[in-house]
C-alpha cells in the first residue's frame, strides 16, 4: 500500500475514534473540570505508552535526534495538549459536542495557514475558499437571536476557547512535523505526553482546591467515562492521528481528520440528545463543504 494512502486512511480512522471520544469526554465534563480532565488523560496515557517503549524496541532517547529536535517535540505536547486540550475542554463544556465539532473545523485553516507559512506547502485558490466556508460555519454556529444576533458571556468564551485551541493545535503539528520522518510516532507521542504532563501538573499545582477538583474522578460514572475518553481520544486516536502526518501531507492529514465534525454532530444528537436544528445543519454542511474543498483542493 502506498504511504500516502496509509496515511489518508489512518486520518479518516482517527476521525473515526476521536469522534466517539468525544462523546465520552463531554458526559466526562459534566462533572470534572477541564483541567483535571487533561491531567487524568494524559497522565493516564503516559503510564501506558512509557513500557510499551522498550517493549517494542524503541530508544528513549534516539540517536537520531538532537536537542532541537527534541525541545520542539516538547513545545508541541505543550502547546497542543496541556494547553489547547484543556482550552478545548473548557469549550466542550459550555458549548456542547454538536456545536464544539463545528468549532472544530477552525482546525483545516489554522493547519492550512501553518503549514503553509512554516513548512512551505502553500495554498491553493480552492482551499482558501475551503477555509472561508469554514469560517462561515463558525459564524452560523454562533448567531443567536439575542437583539444584536452575537453570542454573550457563557457562549462567546465557549467560541473564543475553542479557536484558541485550534489556533495552538495548528502550530503544536508543525513544531513535530519535521521530526517524524527520524522516530518512531509512539516515541513523539510519548515525549509529546510526557511534555504536557510535566506542564499539567504545575498548572494544577497552583489550583486552589486541588483535592476538590479531583473528587468527580473517584465516582464511577465520570471515571468510567475519563477513561474510555482517554483510551480512545489520547492513546489511540493521538497515535493515529501522529502516524498520519508522517505518511502523508499536513494539510490531507488534517482534512481528512476534520471528517470527525459530522460524525460527532451525530453521536451528539443520538446519544446527548443535543439539539439538531436547521441553523446547527446549515453550520454542518458549511463546515464539510469547506474542508472537502480544501481537500480536493
Amino acid at each position: 500500500m502506498p504511504l500516502d494512502l496509509l496515511g489518508k486512511l489512518l486520518a479518516l480512522l482517527c476521525a473515526v475514534v476521536w469522534a466517539t471520544a468525544v462523546i465520552f469526554f463531554k458526559l466526562a465534563g459534566d462533572n470534572i473540570r477541564p483541567l483535571a480532565l487533561n491531567l487524568y488523560k494524559t497522565a493516564l496515557t503516559v503510564a501506558i505508552l512509557f513500557p510499551v517503549l522498550p517493549l517494542l524496541g524503541i530508544p528513549l532517547l534516539p540517536a537520531a535526534i538532537g536537542a532541537r529536535q527534541a525541545l520542539a517535540v516538547m513545545a508541541s505536547g505543550i502547546l497542543g495538549i496541556a494547553v489547547a486540550d484543556t482550552m478545548f475542554f473548557a469549550c466542550l463544556n459550555r458549548l456542547g459536542a454538536g456545536t464544539t465539532a463545528i468549532v472544530d473545523a477552525m482546525y483545516v485553516p489554522f493547519v492550512m495557514t501553518a503549514s503553509w507559512l512554516a513548512l512551505r506547502e502553500s495554498p491553493r485558490l480552492e482551499q482558501l475558499g475551503g477555509a472561508a466556508l469554514v469560517i462561515a460555519a463558525i459564524l452560523v454556529a454562533a448567531y443567536r437571536r439575542n437583539g444584536a444576533g452575537r453570542p454573550t458571556g457563557h457562549r462567546l468564551s465557549g467560541f473564543l476557547f475553542g479557536v484558541g485551541a485550534m489556533a495552538l493545535m495548528a502550530v503544536s503539528i508543525v513544531l513535530m512535523r519535521p521530526v517524524l520522518d527520524r522516530v518512531h510516532v509512539f516515541w513523539v507521542t510519548e515525549l509529546r505526553m510526557l511534555s504536557a504532563l510535566l506542564v499539567l501538573l504545575a498548572m494544577f499545582a497552583l489550583q486552589k482546591g486541588r483535592r476538590g477538583l479531583l473528587a468527580p474522578l473517584w465516582r464511577k460514572g465520570s471515571r468510567g467515562y475519563a477513561f474510555w475518553g482517554a483510551i480512545l481520544g489520547n492513546l489511540i486516536s493521538m497515535t493515529l492521528w501522529i502516524a498520519a502526518f508522517k505518511f502523508t501531507t499536513v494539510n490531507s492529514a488534517a482534512v481528512l481528520n476534520q471528517t470527525n465534525t459530522v460524525l460527532v454532530v451525530v453521536l451528539a444528537a443520538i446519544f446527548l440528545k443535543d439539539r439538531f436544528d436547521l441553523r446547527r445543519a446549515l453550520a454542518t454542511a458549511l463546515a464539510v463543504a469547506g474542508s472537502l474543498l480544501i481537500l480536493i483542493g
